[in-house]
């Protein structure tokens, strides 16, 4: 079982980003302690569509910047990592084209969730038009 108040545990939101013939992962997170409840889940508390105008905004040269300044937070794959407190593990919600590659395991590695310890699905509001494969 999960400890929802480990350090290594953390909740968040991300996106596949295809940026110069390379696949990148943003993602914004925190501890799932810090979370915020919604329900039976612990999420982390800022959306996709806000997340990405905090970063387009931003003044510093960091890629997100770039990238948010360059397409709309919808375009590109993304997902979202909660904790679901009443199965005390946790939940990974994305976009369909995410589960079909092998970009599972970096949301893994990034979020420190074990492979084993997670419920993974799709959901229906995460549709993008770009696409991650390689081309």
């Amino acid at each position: 079982m999960n400890d929802p108040d480990s350090l290594a545990s953390q909740i968040g939101i991300f996106w596949f980003v295809r940026w110069k013939a390379d696949l990148r992962l943003l993602a914004a997170s925190c501890p799932v302690s810090d979370g915020e409840p919604y329900g039976d889940m612990m999420t982390y508390g800022t959306g996709h569509y806000t997340t990405w105008n905090r970063w387009r905004r931003s003044k510093t040269a960091r890629l997100e910047r770039v990238i948010s300044n360059t397409f709309e937070y919808e375009e590109w794959p993304r997902g979202r990592v909660s904790f679901d407190t009443k199965r005390n593990g946790p939940l990974l919600l994305c976009d369909s084209k995410i589960m079909k590659g092998g970009s599972i395991g970096l949301v893994l590695s990034r979020f420190n969730i074990s492979f084993h310890d997670v419920t993974m699905d799709t959901d229906p509001h995460y549709k993008s038009t770009q696409n991650i494969e390689d081309a």
